[in-house]
């Protein structure tokens, strides 16, 4: 199974600040408006495919990381030590969140609640699904209860 991160959350969460911050702005300077909004838009762009490069898949031995910084990092079943679901309440509204997998080992990008260290799978669709497989991948090894 091969996931990616949902991109919709993120382009809601651009057109909040800048429907607020439009109102504020001088309009007479019709040029003015135009730069900041470019320049706005082109770093959202920017960042939408940033998160686009990332990919996630779940495999029966592992789950593997891919993006801009780590090509391929992979994580073995037997190094997971827990699994949550990260969700606010725009990332429920769109079906959508982070699942962080716990792991002792320290060469994960995550530092997470305590002392465990960890990767996440951010913002996936369906969250609560994609932990209860990773969670039935480790009891089928015989690594979680």
């Amino acid at each position: 199974m091969i996931l990616r991160p949902v991109v919709t959350k993120t382009l809601i969460k651009a057109l909040i600040p800048l429907l607020i911050i439009l109102p504020l702005l001088n309009l007479s300077r019709l040029t003015s408006l135009l730069i900041f909004t470019s320049i706005y838009w082109m770093m959202i762009v920017v960042y939408v495919l940033f998160k686009r490069a990332h990919s996630y898949e779940i495999t029966s031995d592992y789950i593997e990381f891919k993006g801009l910084m780590n090509r391929g990092m992979r994580v073995k079943y037997w190094d997971i030590e827990d699994v949550f679901v990260s969700q606010g309440p725009l990332a429920r509204l769109f079906n959508c969140g982070s699942v962080i997998i716990v792991t002792s080992s320290r060469n994960w990008q995550v530092v997470v609640i305590g002392s465990g260290y960890g990767v996440r799978l951010w913002d996936v669709r369906e969250p609560w699904s994609v932990q209860r497989l990773i969670i039935s991948r480790l009891r089928e090894m015989g690594y979680h209860q």
